[in-house]
């Protein structure tokens, strides 16, 4: 592959991979979309755990930072008090739809 003989090494080689694998030591939120076009859905998702969450939304890479459901989930995410975090709230309705749980689409 082209991406491969540029970067040096191949895609999804263990020894450069494995590290970014592990979530970092405090509380973190993927925001991740299928349609990015650019990065792979794959490599935007978080293992889920106490502290880390992974939000799904319609978005191409270029767009996400105007992205309105993006932008509601980011300060969501940064309105929570120190060492408050919780997963994010999907609620019902409406939010359910905009905000899907990527787990329920076959991602995990």
């Amino acid at each position: 592959m082209l991406v491969e003989l540029v970067a040096g090494h191949k895609i999804g080689a263990p020894e450069i991979h494995e590290p970014l694998r592990v979530p970092p030591p405090v509380p973190t939120t993927s925001i991740c979309s299928r349609t990015d076009g650019v990065v792979a859905w794959q490599c935007g998702i978080e293992k889920e755990g106490p502290r880390t969450g992974n939000i799904e939304v319609e978005a191409s890479h270029f767009r996400m930072g105007l992205n309105p459901a993006a932008l509601y989930a980011i300060a969501d995410r940064l309105a929570r008090p120190g060492g408050r975090w919780r997963p994010f709230d999907r609620g019902d309705g409406m939010r359910a739809w905009i905000y899907r749980d990527p787990r329920r689409r076959g991602w995990f």
